[in-house]
């Protein structure tokens, strides 16, 4: 096959949409289909060299903002210039199938879907409108963020459904649920995001620490641990949060640690790379993800990957990845007391939480490794194609 992929950003340390991509062109490139992505390039970002993946790159460059997305003159850049390569590749490459990113690269496929008659597939996360009541008037109250996108996005969200494309690839039933809900019509395909393998470290975890890795944005809902850590700092004073991650919510956290006077127990590390990230989750006693709205939630694989065990919030995916007592934990999102509770515990039976890791180490491993969730992906390009042709 010789597939197009559309991304603004693309690169397996920024987020979790462009890294399934990354993955996705790789086992690709693997088994001789001829890739070709169409990307903005990120200012200061490395690209690795893959046979068989041609990377076309093109305006604007974009800085990493963390939690922000692209602003909307961004967008309308990328749209643009995607369209005019991606006509130039369909024809000269002989494209057999278009499969974008949400929001701009899903508009670039859909209109060159439209004036090529190629399948175009779309990938799904969320759907941010359905993220509980108010989400775009608090997403539009954090710091730096693009009232223009706040006014936009949403209606974006709408316009979405109604693209050209002939599949929805999404990454949970409960996304599905959403897209469904949102009006989706077309065939929505739910294949589970994997990881690529990567060293799983001996380090002896420190019972007192727990580490949260992710955007900091406010349907995060780090503001129930940092509570929980401080009434569990009563109990047990060593304890310690290692945040790690950037985004416009991070002032307001900052800010709470403080009044609270959790400077000692509580750490913003910022972004890190590959290696750090998966060193500090093997260093911990465990991973912490109380997020209110989640398309899946690529970090828990990666704590299971290093035999830790994650706390989530009591919401769908995180529910269905986590099960209570066996892999982790699942809690009430609102409860900073339960949480607490579940510190204390883990920091005072770290056998058992070497017990939950390993559950979910094996988890891992029977049912989200990368082969299935590729052969599922390549079904699906292959599905498409047959359906159009036929």
């Amino acid at each position: 096959m010789n597939v197009l992929l559309l991304s603004q950003f693309f690169s397996t340390t920024r987020g979790g949409g462009e890294y399934i991509l990354s993955l996705v062109a790789k086992g690709l490139a693997r088994d001789d289909n001829r890739v070709f992505v169409i990307t903005n390039r990120i200012d200061g970002e490395d690209y690795e060299d893959v046979n068989n993946v041609r990377m076309i790159f093109v305006p604007p460059t974009l800085q990493y903002k963390g939690g922000l997305p692209p602003g909307f003159s961004d967008n309308i850049r990328y749209s643009i210039n995607a369209v005019r390569e991606g006509l130039k590749t369909i024809k000269k490459e002989k494209i057999d199938i278009i499969h974008s990113n949400n929001f701009a690269p899903a508009l670039a496929g859909s209109i060159l879907s439209s004036l090529t008659s190629k399948p175009h597939v779309t990938t799904v996360h969320d759907v941010f409108s359905l993220c509980g009541k108010n989400y775009w008037k608090k997403w539009g109250q954090q710091s730096d963020v693009s009232k223009i996108n706040v006014t936009l996005a949403p209606l974006f969200e709408k316009v979405m459904i109604k693209l050209r494309y002939d599949c929805i690839h999404t990454v949970s039933e409960a996304t599905k649920e959403d897209l469904l809900k949102f009006g989706a019509k077309k065939p929505v395909h739910v294949i589970h995001n994997s990881i690529e393998p990567s060293v799983t470290h001996n380090a002896k975890p420190d019972p007192l620490q727990f580490v949260y890795i992710g955007r900091l944005v406010f349907y995060k809902n780090l503001e129930v641990a940092i509570k929980a850590v401080d009434i569990a700092k009563k109990t047990e004073p060593g304890i310690r949060l290692v945040i790690i991650g950037s985004g416009p919510h991070r002032r307001t956290l900052e800010g709470m640690v403080r009044n609270l006077g959790l400077e000692q127990n509580i750490e913003f590390r910022g972004y890190v790379g590959a290696e750090e990230k998966s060193k500090t989750i093997a260093e911990s006693g465990a991973l912490v993800f109380p997020s209110l709205c989640e398309g899946f939630g690529l970090v828990i694989l990666e704590a299971y990957e290093q035999k830790r065990p994650v706390l989530v919030s009591d919401i769908k995916p995180m529910s269905d990845i986590v099960s209570n007592g066996a892999t982790g934990y699942v809690l009430n999102p609102h409860d900073e007391k339960v949480w607490a509770r579940t510190f204390l515990d883990i920091m005072r039976n770290p056998s058992k939480a070497a017990t939950i890791g390993q559950s979910g180490y094996q988890l891992l491993a029977d049912r989200y490794d990368q082969e299935s969730m590729y052969k599922k992906i390549v079904e699906m390009y292959q599905e498409v194609i047959r359906q159009k042709a036929g």
